[in-house]
């Protein structure tokens, strides 16, 4: 095979791992701009509607961890193609739906899909692409798909809504199935294991596993309910408990699901935190700003989702760029300037909100939050697997995949939480959802520009008193 035949099956296969990441994080936010209109076919209770969105990241923040280490040992082709076969038949499904439970059921599985889905494609990209610059440009643009798909999701869902709600469910089945019919052809078969393959951590899984659901579901259900409902409180203190069971159960365990020496990764824990509260204040902002522009400035949904176009084609070109730069440079850096654009971003929104025509807001903050986006996602990306085995690759992307979705969920029920209590304070419920982002945002660039540093300093220190 010639270097050329090389590099273009390396293409085929970068183009098929990004179509699913842009896919998985796309069906995140395309729904949203969707409610209304299921609401009234269905005839959903408003309670119950936040589920057609939250079902979706259930599944995907619960199921992550274990899709990422069943990726590691039984395959991580064979893992994405059973994954994704499900994604397409979930989405198919979807579009026939005829009330609240099945259209929800139809969203935690496309979820539970996508959580085996993408640290598997993450996975199968670093063992396409060797060391160096080859491997940062496919992270970039990797990073740049989910990037862009997440930010782009509102727009396609406010344009698929034109049609009919049902084609934002239905609407990435097509891309999905043509990815299957692609990838036997262009994706590496998994390689055969020598020795004993490694025995399946059962207890880890039954005990992780509902645990993350349990801790995504208390979170989310605070945003509705309040953190003083029972379902709230209770699912948390349920959560805790399993939590602390599974980290028992991994000290003692032989091959255990996520071995706990994987938490004493610098990079990787350095990464994982700011992911959690980097994407977090992201969706807190994009939350109340959406609520903004439809309740106080009147756009439609279309109008709403298209005013996030700005920042995602920002995140498209940009991304890319950055993570060669990352790669060579390193991350620590781009991570601070990341940061801190998105928290000049929201500061800009808080203080001119109100005071200046909406589009110049709009312009403005979406092209300091895109640029910073496209700085910190795949620099975060890069930090985290810079140093990690293959076999333990689909491990650490679930983690960090687990740490963007799990974050997103905390951060916009305390920004919620913030929001509804403004009023009674005598606050602009905007101002003081969006102000609790910025501040937010402030201590992430703090964190940023610590960096990984000091933990492997500290660890290197603890090996020599050893």
């Amino acid at each position: 095979m010639t270097s050329s035949q090389t590099r273009s099956g390396a293409g085929l296969a970068l183009l098929l791992l990004c179509a699913a990441n842009f896919l998985d994080a796309m069906d995140v936010s395309t729904i949203g701009v969707a409610l209304p209109a299921i609401q009234k076919e269905l005839g959903m209770q408003a309670t119950s509607l936040q589920w057609a969105v939250s079902a979706y990241v259930l599944g995907y923040g619960g199921f992550l961890l274990l899709g990422g280490r069943v990726a590691d040992l039984f395959g991580h082709r064979r893992v994405f193609l059973w994954s994704l076969g499900v994604f397409a038949a979930a989405s198919i499904a979807g579009g026939f739906v005829d009330s609240a439970p099945t259209l929800i059921a139809a969203r935690l599985i496309k979820g539970i899909a996508a959580a085996f889905t993408a640290p598997a494609a993450l996975a199968l990209l670093l063992s396409v692409f060797g060391e160096g610059n080859a491997r940062a440009k496919a992270l970039g643009v990797f990073s740049s798909t989910g990037a862009a798909g997440f930010v782009l999701g509102m727009v396609l869902g406010g344009a698929a809504t034109i049609i009919s709600w049902r084609a934002t469910i239905v609407m990435g089945a097509p891309v999905a199935i043509l990815a299957l019919i692609v990838a036997p052809f262009v994706l590496p078969a998994d390689h055969k294991r020598s020795g004993s393959r490694a025995r399946f951590d059962w207890a880890g899984a039954i005990t992780i596993t509902p645990g993350l659901l349990l801790f995504v579901f208390g979170v989310t259900n605070a945003a509705a309910d309040g953190w003083q409902a029972f379902a709230t409180w209770g699912s948390l203190v349920a959560a805790l408990a399993l939590i602390l069971l599974f980290l028992l159960v991994e000290s003692r365990h032989a091959d255990p699901m996520v071995p706990l020496a994987m938490f004493r990764r610098a990079k990787l824990s350095h990464a994982n935190a700011v992911a959690a509260l980097f994407q977090g204040a992201y969706v807190g902002f994009q939350f109340i700003a959406t609520l903004y522009y439809q309740n106080v400035v009147g756009w439609s949904a279309f109008a709403t989702g298209f005013a996030f176009a700005l920042g995602g084609v920002c995140v498209m070109f940009l991304a890319p760029r950055f993570a060669t730069i990352g790669q060579a440079r390193g991350t620590t850096l781009l991570m601070t300037f990341g940061v801190g654009l998105q928290a000049i971003s929201y500061l800009f929104w808080v203080l001119s909100v109100g005071q200046i025509d909406t589009i110049v807001l709009v312009a403005i903050s979406q092209l300091l939050l895109g640029v910073g986006y496209a700085m910190t996602y795949p620099s975060i990306q890069v930090a985290a697997l810079s140093d990690i085995e293959e076999d333990k690759s689909g491990l650490a992307s679930g983690m960090l995949f687990a740490s963007f979705q799990i974050g997103g969920g905390i951060i916009l029920a305390a920004a919620s939480a913030v929001f509804g209590a403004a009023p009674s304070y005598g606050w602009n419920p905007y101002i003081a959802g969006i102000g609790f982002v910025t501040i937010l945002a402030v201590a992430i660039t703090l964190l940023a520009a610590v960096g990984p540093r000091t933990s492997a300093a500290r660890a290197a220190n603890y090996q020599a008193a050893e």
